[in-house]
């Protein structure tokens, strides 16, 4: 019996113990019976679970009230494969106690530290040079600050844990940076502003940090058109305290920075309202896919086994060298 879910290896295992619920989606069978597929983890590992009918016929408030996103339960069941992915199904359940658990144990959290990783992003907000693009950027970032630290960036797949939005927009910069010593034709202050926007709005289109889901702006407008109507609601704040129109050359910086976000995506059947018209947002979006899939890679492959190929989901087989 295993009561560590970091213990789940291969199939055929009984488990007995705790883990975060970081979602919870209730389903119907094709003979109509309702059943739960839960995403249950502990740090980095999650594995998906089964809650069929028979542990829930009788009793539907009061599992809908046990699997609440972001709750810590206490799971018996047994692991199975499933499209060579590792699954549970769930014999018992129920709410964990206070006393049972540090809610802290069951977070995935970036690799780096949060403070470190802001104190490094606030020296590359000072790089920027054009006065008007460094006010809206550092005005937005800090109005967010504590969310946009705290924030996971993504729902799935890619940087989603604790504090993953600013570990993905200050490993970009990083990348970005390097890419400017080498073609001095790119402006920097598109690319660190473009960067520390372009994802700035997931602090309003997320519920939460521990267990986000999509909220109703998240839904109905996503982050990548309100990230740019946080831009132009800046702008219009600058224009009152003014009392005095953009110049041109001012109105253009708005523009390329508000472009600089709605195009990171690259094209508009991935998302994007437009695709990248400047060198800038090129680059952008080219070091978004970048790091988002190197983060994904690393953390599909992480429990792997070297020497073979494993789904990765939405990437597919990927295969994992031996260790040197």
């Amino acid at each position: 019996m295993i009561d560590d879910l970091l213990e789940l290896t291969e199939e055929n295992q009984s488990f007995q113990g705790l883990g975060l619920i970081r979602s919870a989606q209730l389903g119907q069978t094709k003979k109509g019976d309702p059943f739960y597929n839960v995403s249950f983890a502990k740090g980095k590992k999650e594995i998906p679970v089964k809650i069929w009918s028979d542990q829930i016929e009788g009793r539907e408030e009061e599992v809908k009230e046990i699997l609440q996103e972001g709750s810590v339960i206490f799971i018996e069941g047994d692991t199975s494969k499933f499209r060579d992915q590792l699954q549970m199904t769930a014999r018992a359940f129920r709410k964990a106690d206070d006393h049972e658990y540090t809610l802290g144990d069951f977070l995935e959290t970036a690799p780096e530290p949060i403070g470190s990783m802001q104190e490094e992003l606030n020296e590359y907000l000072e790089e920027i040079v054009d006065p008007l693009v460094k006010e809206i950027v550092s005005s937005i970032y800090e109005r967010y600050k504590k969310p946009f630290s705290q924030y996971p960036a993504a729902v799935k797949n890619h940087h989603s844990f604790i504090g993953g939005l600013l570990y993905h927009t200050v490993c970009m910069i990083r990348l970005g940076k390097d890419i400017c010593t080498r073609y001095p034709t790119i402006n920097p202050d598109f690319i660190i502003g473009g960067i520390v926007l372009h994802d700035a709005a997931k602090v309003l289109e997320y519920t939460d940090a521990i267990a986000p889901q999509y909220s109703m702006p998240g839904e109905f407008i996503g982050h990548i058109s309100m990230s740019s109507m946080l831009v132009d609601r800046e702008k219009e704040r600058i224009l009152r305290e003014r009392e005095e129109k953009l110049t041109a050359l001012e109105q253009e910086a708005v523009y390329h920075l508000q472009h600089c976000i709605l195009s990171h995506h690259g094209k508009t059947e991935w998302g994007s309202p437009v695709e990248p018209k400047s060198l800038e947002a090129h680059i952008i979006h080219l070091i978004d896919m970048i790091d988002s899939r190197v983060n994904m890679i690393d953390r599909g492959l992480a429990e792997a086994e070297e020497g073979a190929f494993t789904n990765v989901f939405p990437l597919g087989k990927l295969y994992k060298p031996y260790s040197k």
